[in-house]
């Protein structure tokens, strides 16, 4: 068995601003796949997952949001035999 990392789910706070809540996750486990991005229940689209991680996807999201830091994060991990 290994662990995968399916999802990324945290809240960007800053000062004076409204909270974001991000989602970043992938249907697809152990093999390069798109991900998916949802900001606030929004579905902002796939990205390619064979280009990025999900980490890496998520750092993109964050990146994306100029003053904001991550208040809070929670990985969502599954575990799959080793040939997935």
């Amino acid at each position: 068995m290994q662990k995968l990392t399916v999802g990324i789910l945290a809240k960007l706070s800053r000062d004076g601003a409204k909270d974001v809540d991000l989602l970043v996750h992938s249907y697809y486990l152990g093999r390069p796949s798109p991900c998916v991005v949802i900001e606030d229940g929004v579905n902002l689209g796939l990205t390619g997952g064979h280009i990025e991680s999900l980490e890496q996807r998520f750092q993109t999201a964050v990146n994306d949001h100029p003053g904001y830091t991550v208040h809070e994060r929670i990985t969502i991990e599954m575990e799959t035999p080793e040939s997935v």
